[in-house]
């Protein structure tokens, strides 16, 4: 047997290695990591999931670039599912713009893996992708995904049809946001460039979901692709039921009207919109506006307030925490913001019965309907806005209309089980297993 000589071998390596060893051990005390692992070795330890039932697991890729998704607690397709609780196995690409991440690869669940890549130019987020999605999921037995399912028409689109055309897998892409083509009569920039692959990807997908309707009455799909709207949760179902403790009439005695907004203050744009908005109403006595929310802008609204000379009128209270009580108690709800905050503040109003005003969103154009179930108004327009308060203030029949109507919208176009929802959504997806015919994955190719 060779000896080995001890005297003259550099051990400086190993003390380097011990060394790092022992700040893991000590890091690793201090905090909590994120478990980390690829995915050969995590499904080597067997099935991912295991069921009782009859049912076949589905195994599901999405692609985004929803830097959201790399939250190590929780990954939220729709801001209330967790798709560890909705899919069998998930595995998650994230792309994104910037510098390579230290840990591509996290497992922050028992059925959940992210990958994360990063290039200097979108045009580069495709290449570097796929090749993730080659080294990571591809095995000797074939591509793990059954289903992949892009997040946007762009690179994530990009990825989605080359892995299906590779490993011939179904497809589905969800269009989360408006505007997908770019107007022909724009400059061409590298942007504009970047979304002239919607062009290209949209009609080679067999499934397409969108987050709203107006999404899909705009992108105009043929007939034979299988082309829907999402399932939409109302987590706010209990709302109606809860009973109203609060009296703003007790608390603001001085007042008999109560103007309502719930936002942010820290951009008080939103805020400043529906003071000037209400300003003419505001001069008299008898009613009040509400702000309800915190920030650095609190000072430029009472700044505002004192210039139109309504100072008294204004109240900003920064709790925040009994904001259904406030939609209860109040007379209107002034929706100025259309911050995702503000999205949700309307469906409560609504289920709250509350009537309101508010400035036109896809989101809530889908939702609501104009002089039906809302007073709408375009975005910055204060003229049509002061105009829907004051007549929405003259007209007590109308106001009881528009939040019955507004309560009815919200139950009838809302999920209201949050378990038929996520059975709604997971069935959603996974329709696209059957509208891959063998024809379209052809014609990928």
């Amino acid at each position: 047997m060779a000896g080995r000589d001890l005297f003259n071998k550099d051990f400086s390596h190993q003390a380097v290695g011990e060394l790092n060893n022992l700040m893991r051990k000590q890091a690793d005390d201090v905090c909590t990591k994120v478990p980390t692992t690829t995915a050969d070795e995590a499904l080597k330890e067997g099935r991912v999931v295991q069921h009782s039932s009859q049912r076949d697991v589905i195994r599901v890729l999405f692609v985004s670039q929803n830097v959201n998704l790399l939250n190590p607690t929780k990954q939220t397709l729709d801001g209330y599912l967790d798709v560890a609780d909705v899919f069998d196995e998930v595995h998650i690409l994230v792309m994104r713009k910037g510098i390579e991440p230290k840990q591509p690869v996290l497992r922050p669940h028992k059925n959940v893996f992210i990958y994360t890549v990063a290039a200097d130019h979108w045009w580069q987020l495709p290449f570097v992708g796929f090749e993730m999605l080659r080294s990571q999921l591809e095995f000797a037995e074939g591509f793990r995904p059954d289903l992949i399912v892009a997040h946007d028409p762009y690179e994530s689109a990009l990825v989605a049809l080359k892995a299906a055309k590779k490993y011939g897998r179904a497809t589905q892409l969800q269009i989360l946001e408006k505007d997908v083509y770019p107007p022909l009569h724009d400059v061409i920039t590298p942007s504009v460039w970047r979304k002239f692959i919607a062009y290209y990807s949209i009609p080679r997908f067999a499934s397409i979901r969108t987050s709203t309707r107006a999404i899909l009455d705009e992108l105009k799909i043929d007939d034979d692709i299988d082309a829907k709207q999402l399932p939409v949760l109302n987590p706010y179902k209990n709302i109606a039921a809860q009973k109203q403790t609060l009296d703003l009439k007790q608390k603001y005695p001085q007042y008999v009207f109560f103007l309502l907004f719930v936002g942010s203050l820290k951009d008080p744009s939103a805020a400043l919109d529906a003071i000037d908005s209400a300003k003419d109403m505001l001069h008299n006595r008898s009613v009040c506006l509400v702000l309800l929310g915190s920030g650095e802008g609190k000072s430029d609204c009472l700044a505002r307030a004192k210039a139109l000379g309504i100072e008294t009128q204004l109240v900003i209270d920064e709790q925040q925490t009994n904001l259904i009580q406030y939609l209860k108690a109040a007379n209107l709800l002034i929706a100025t913001n259309v911050d995702a905050e503000g999205e949700q503040v309307v469906v409560q109003a609504a289920a709250a019965g509350l009537p309101m005003v508010m400035t036109g969103t896809e989101v809530r154009e889908d939702l609501f309907e104009h002089r039906e179930s809302a007073l709408i108004s375009a975005e910055g327009d204060r003229v049509d806005m002061a105009t829907d308060i004051k007549e929405l203030m003259e007209h007590v029949e109308q106001r009881k209309h528009l939040a019955d109507q507004a309560e009815a919208t919200v139950r009838r176009k809302l999920f209201q089980d949050p378990i038929v929802y996520q059975r709604s959504y997971r069935a959603s997806v996974e329709e696209a297993l059957f509208a891959q015919d063998e024809e379209h994955i052809n014609d990928t190719q």
